[in-house]
């Protein structure tokens, strides 16, 4: 008798154990599926300018969800800041400024590239050699960071890049 008590208490202790694991498998898919509302695309950074510790960061992100998210910034071990940026032209030169986010509404992309939207890179510890990958998270205000491995580009990559950026906000652009 004793020993089906015993059974019965293991049993119940592993069902106990099992569903405890389930749940958080099955948070960690819903987690998952948070990350795929936001998706980026043709990521890359430059590669380093030999005797400065700054460079910039350039891509595609779009989110597919319901819910306009805030980018708020980025971190990366090979960098100590890295902040948003924004060039315009502002009484015939070419400006520069820090922002603090850029709103991306549902369904939308916006386009980091240069001379427009951008990450500047300070403080980078080691210069950036083309046929690198450097893993950069992006950080939102209502949506889980989303983790990438991006490229370090060449010059010549860079500009083929901007090619293909170009080509694609072409095929991307909706008239209304």
């Amino acid at each position: 008798m004793k020993n089906n008590h015993l059974y019965l208490l293991l049993s119940l202790l592993c069902t106990c154990s099992f569903f405890g694991i389930a749940n958080e498998l099955s948070n960690e898919k819903i987690g998952l599926g948070q990350k795929l509302l936001i998706s980026v695309e043709q990521a890359y950074i430059r590669s380093s300018i030999p005797g400065t510790t700054i460079t910039s960061s350039y891509m595609i992100i779009e989110n597919k969800g319901e819910k306009t998210v805030t980018l708020l910034g980025a971190n990366s071990k090979i960098s100590s800041r890295i902040e948003i940026h924004q060039h315009s032209m502002s009484d015939g030169m070419m400006r520069m400024r820090q922002l603090d986010s850029i709103d991306i509404k549902a369904k939308q992309r916006i386009v980091l590239q240069p001379s427009g939207l951008h990450l500047m890179l300070f403080n980078v510890k080691k210069p950036l050699q083309a046929q690198q990958k450097v893993e950069l998270t992006l950080n939102f205000s209502n949506s889980p960071p989303v983790t990438i491995q991006v490229p370090v580009y060449s010059p010549l990559q860079e500009k083929r890049a901007q090619e293909a950026t170009a080509n694609s906000a072409v095929k991307h652009s909706h008239h209304h």
